[in-house]
């Protein structure tokens, strides 16, 4: 064997060796056949590898075609020896085809989408253009270029209805898939807004279909405009999301403080923090103001009449939070200030406050919303973006203040909140003068009498001496007054006067600190309730980090670029190869920015950050905790340099019902079942047994189930009813099923699916000032009800426009929703152990009842509940403001409007046991006498659930402990499981300590007034 200095390899059949060998018999590694040369020398015998094969069956392994002169060695991973592949089939084992012409790579070639290209197809299919490394798009397994995928083949945003170029969220709801940019979900999401193109000042940019045929010569838009106009898009919808998520962060995290420092009484941390609230709100207001909502002077003659009367609507309607967002906060400061003169003995509950933290959150958050709707809405009026980059502007400077407040703060503790001509309180519009401030009223020249125009200031003057106001023409006389005046707006004037009430509080904490000593065993009190808020708010943020937690997919991909610099190629006819042993080698760069898209893939999933949606939820579990104060843990010190974790005794589960899997809920319904049949509440006799037991381990899906009525059907022979095509009155799991959606409105860590309707409905409720009066009580517009029923009948997947309604409207939709499904919500089956419950005297015992039967309801009837539950107690805290302002639907009266759509019995379904003799006519009549008292403990019920909705969304802990047991013991059905529960009844082993109540807590009518530790006389 000879090798020249190229390496390749070839056969020498006159070598010295092979004269040696000449007698040695070759057999064919191919046919195994014996390899004779024969006498005109026309076959050749081939060599290859250190094997011999014929001419005929030197061939490739895969396709059989003939490997002279050149072949490819391939190393089986199941075999040691090697094979032989031609060309195409060697790259084609090693995945190394173009996608488009299907040859083998050789030399530079580009990976994308799991696809390989050579350098001169990885391009657009349409124009042919290259795709750059950063920039190439794929559809339907074709590359395209930016402009062609974005203009024909790119899906559009629910949201603003432009196209996706990269990143989008895919979010089923019902039978529909919906896209959206991260930015524009978070928008929608946080504040119930959509950025259409008109409310950015761009044109729309239709979706065309596209058609070789036509002749398109790239225009409407081109090129270079669509670029430009999505390059303005991404730039407004980034630039609104960070401005706005990134101010709801800051004042959540300021309210959240102000809620822990009150709580713990901690003075002057609380003043700092509500100090620091003041000016990032004083940038909000700044950024409304600059919209112009008192005037539309700077609207063109040619404005849309109809945006100019939804704009004047929108102020009237929004033209009272501010005011309502300064009194929570005037309240919370003389809490504060309550703190350092209240009785050692006494404490401040939480429930007292829960109405002011709650409405802070909530009043800020719809000035947010109003400040960007309004922008957009101007934007519209004005075919320009400069309305919402202004207030974008001002609202960022919030971002300059993280902490020492007071020293952005320069009002005088001395200064005055009073008009200089009247004496009396300024709370609106005004005119300032330095230290001086006047009514618009009082505004008027101190020689002429006359009235002086606000809006032109520059000409009056301002004698300091005399303190005179002098006009225009009067000024001209007196030499010694200068000119000065300021106009002070409504916002500008609130501030101001919290401000004053900051500086004022802040100055008497501080002589009442330098005057009391705090004790050694108030330190320890304080720093149990910081541990323990503590633990609470990174609960809080977990568990909506992973509700609210979204995969991102993206259109465009980086692509990779390779290079193949050797392979295993051996030519026959190059004698000086046959020795060498090469593989194949590939040299690739690493996309450069794969670490930025993999930082992205989540937006919503941030655990160390909070939200105003959040404040409701932190104010609810610290109520809960301290309406069930041994029901929770007692926290170890909580080391400095860690705040996600601490060392806890648990009494609580952990676990929520919205986490188990079908299998586990059906053994935690027959653990339950089992416990009650054992405590003798319901027997074998009952008539509701045998459908309970039924649905016990029925093939509930945990997403799309129906067993309730295929449980309905089976018990009752009853038919299959049509399939549903409307909303209102169709059953829970039909709706589920079909027009559902995995909804982030449930207390726990995962979605749970819930009719869309109800999803819409909440969360713009959500959205809208719920201290209106009568909410959920009155019954709204009739016809309109009516029209907004058949509207979501007509079109189930696609909610109404409902930020045009009121909430009192609202309300009674979500009320009548609720109202005719086909069965109530905590079920018929279990209304009479419902009631059994309510008639308990013991209050613990009464407690562990009414947690086993609410983990007997079906999956969506509890996920529905949860929601509702949830809502209904945040609902709660707008029950009274100040000055008899507020719903006046504090727990007791939503569950007195709640309950009779919630839990009841309809007449048909009353047993005879309960009328005797009574005819069908009279139904109605007995029901109000024999179940009058039924009426009222079912409002009972009602009003426990939504006092504990946060307790009743967890499974108990004795319930998962037996659970444990149950899955260690193997059994799988209600006759095994329900014998096991007897024997650990009799033994007494099951721990309920978690419903234990040492002290009993007496909750009177409303939220604001649940005090702890009252003993009942």
């Amino acid at each position: 064997m000879i090798q020249n200095s190229a390496g390749y390899r070839s056969l020498n059949t006159a070598s010295p060796m092979a004269v040696q060998v000449k007698n040695q018999k070759k057999i064919c590694a191919r046919c195994n056949k014996l390899v004779v040369p024969d006498s005109q020398r026309t076959k050749t015998t081939l060599k290859a590898l250190g094997k011999y094969y014929h001419e005929s069956c030197f061939t490739c392994q895969d396709c059989q075609k003939p490997l002279k002169p050149k072949y490819f060695p391939y190393q089986v991973d199941k075999t040691s020896e090697p094979i032989l592949l031609c060309q195409y089939d060697y790259f084609r084992r090693h995945n190394l085809l173009c996608h488009v012409c299907d040859t083998p790579l050789r030399g530079l070639y580009y990976t994308a989408f799991g696809y390989r290209y050579d350098e001169e197809h990885f391009s657009c299919t349409i124009c042919a253009t290259p795709c750059g490394v950063k920039k190439c798009f794929m559809y339907e397994n074709q590359l395209y270029c930016k402009y062609h995928f974005l203009k024909y083949f790119s899906k559009r945003c629910k949201g603003c209805e432009f196209p996706i170029s990269d990143q989008y969220i895919e979010f089923p709801k019902g039978e529909e898939i919906h896209c959206w940019h991260p930015e524009c979900y978070g928008i929608h999401k946080y504040w119930h807004v959509n950025l259409a193109a008109e409310t950015v000042g761009l044109q729309y940019l239709p979706k065309l279909e596209y058609n070789p045929n036509s002749g398109d010569k790239d225009i409407n838009p081109t090129a270079y405009e669509l670029d430009k106009q999505m390059q303005a898009f991404n730039f407004i919808l980034s630039k609104t999301w960070s401005v706005l998520y990134r101010f709801e962060e800051e004042a959540a995290s300021c309210i959240s403080d102000m809620f822990q420092y009150l709580t713990s009484n901690d003075q002057l941390k609380g003043i700092e923090s509500t100090g620091l609230l003041v000016l990032k709100i004083d940038c909000l207001f700044r950024g409304l103001d600059t919209l112009n909502l008192s005037t539309n002077k700077s609207m063109p003659v040619n404005s849309d009449q109809e945006c100019i009367e939804n704009n004047a609507m929108a102020a009237s309607k929004y033209s009272k939070f501010p005011k309502n967002l300064s009194t929570k906060i005037m309240i919370y400061l003389q809490l504060l200030r309550k703190l350092g003169t209240e009785n050692k003995n006494e404490t401040i509950t939480i429930s007292s406050f829960m109405s002011v933290i709650t409405g802070l959150a909530h009043f800020l958050k719809l000035l947010t919303r109003f400040g960007l709707y309004t922008a957009l809405e101007n934007n519209k009026l004005t075919h320009s973006v400069n309305p919402l980059l202004r207030f974008l502007r001002e609202v960022e400077k919030n971002e300059l203040f993280e902490n020492n407040p007071f020293q952005y703060i320069k009002t005088p503790v001395n200064a005055t909140d009073s008009c200089a001509g009247c004496n009396k309180y300024i709370q609106e519009e005004c005119i300032q003068f330095y230290e001086h401030r006047w009514h618009i009223a009082c505004f008027t020249c101190s020689s002429c009498h006359k009235n002086i125009n606000p809006k032109s200031l520059t000409d009056p003057t301002f004698n300091k001496e005399k303190k005179k106001i002098l006009c225009s023409h009067c000024s001209i006389d007196d030499p010694a007054s200068v000119p000065g005046f300021k106009f002070v707006t409504k916002l500008a004037q609130l501030i101001f006067l919290l401000k004053i009430a900051l500086v004022k509080s802040r100055t008497v904490m501080l002589k009442s600190k330098a005057s009391n000593k705090v004790g050694r065993n108030s330190l320890q009190s304080t720093m149990l309730k910081e541990q323990t808020y503590i633990r609470t708010l990174n609960d809080i943020k977990r568990l909506r980090s992973r509700r609210e937690s979204v995969r991102v997919t993206h259109n465009k991909q980086q692509a990779r670029k390779s290079v193949i610099l050797e392979t295993a190629e051996t030519d026959l006819n190059d004698p000086t190869k046959q020795g060498d042993s090469k593989n194949l080698v590939i040299q690739t760069d690493d996309p450069s920015s794969s670490q930025q898209v993999s930082t992205r893939e989540n937006v919503f999933s941030n655990t160390k950050t909070l939200t105003l949606d959040d404040i409701s939820r932190i104010v609810a579990a610290e109520q809960a905790r301290e309406l069930r104060p041994n029901a929770f843990a007692h926290f170890k010190k909580l080391k400095e340099t860690d705040d996600e974790t601490s060392n806890v005794v648990p009494k609580k589960s952990g676990v929520y019902y919205s986490e188990l899997s079908t299998m586990e809920l059906s053994m935690i319904r027959a653990i339950s079942l089992s416990l009650l049949a054992g405590k003798q509440l319901i027997s074998k006799t009952d008539p509701n047994y045998t459908s309970l037991v039924s649905m016990v381990f029925s093939n509930e899906k945990q997403v799309t189930g129906s067993f309730w009525n295929r449980m309905k059907i089976m018990m009752s022979m009853e038919p299959k009813k049509p399939i549903t095509k409307t909303v209102f009155g169709a059953p829970l799991d039909v709706l589920c099923e079909k027009w559902g959606v995995d909804s982030d409105l449930g207390v726990g860590p995962v979605k749970i699916r819930i009719p869309i309707i109800i999803d819409e409905l909440i969360s713009s409720l959500r959205q809208m000032d719920m201290s209106v009066e009568g909410i959920f009580r009155k019954n709204g517009n009739i016809r309109r009800l009516r029209e907004l029923t058949a509207n979501i009948d007509s079109n189930p997947t696609e909610a109404p426009d409902f930020s045009k309604e009121n909430a009192i409207q609202l309300s009674a939709l979500l009320k009548k929703f609720i109202r005719e499904l086909p069965q109530p919500i905590l079920s018929t089956d279990l209304y009479e152990l419902w009631i059994k419950a309510a008639k308990i005297d013991l209050e613990d015992e009464k407690q562990r009842v009414i947690l086993l039967i609410y983990s007997l309801l079906p999956t969506y009837n509890r996920n529905l509940l949860e929601a509702l539950l949830s809502f209904l107690h945040w609902t709660s805290s707008f029950s009274y403001i100040e000055n008899e302002m507020g719903s006046k639907m504090d727990i007791h009266n939503l569950s007195t409007v709640i309950t009779p759509n919630i839990l009841y019995l309809r007449h048909k379904e009353i047993s005879n046991d309960n009328v005797p003799d009574e005819p069908e006519s009279g139904l109605v009549d007995s029901f109000a006498q024999n179940k009058g008292e039924n009426y009222f403990l079912a409002i009972e019920i009602v009003d426990y659930l939504i006092t504990h909705n946060e307790e009743m969304a967890m499974v108990p802990k004795f319930l998962m402990n037996l659970l444990k047991d149950v899955q260690l013991q193997k059994l799988d059905n209600y006759e095994s499981i329900n014998h096991f529960i007897s024997t650990v009844m009799q033994s007494k082993t099951i721990d309920y300590s978690e419903c234990d109540i040492k002290t009993p807590v007496t909750v009177k009518d409303s939220t604001t007034t649940v005090i702890q530790g009252e003993i009942n006389k």
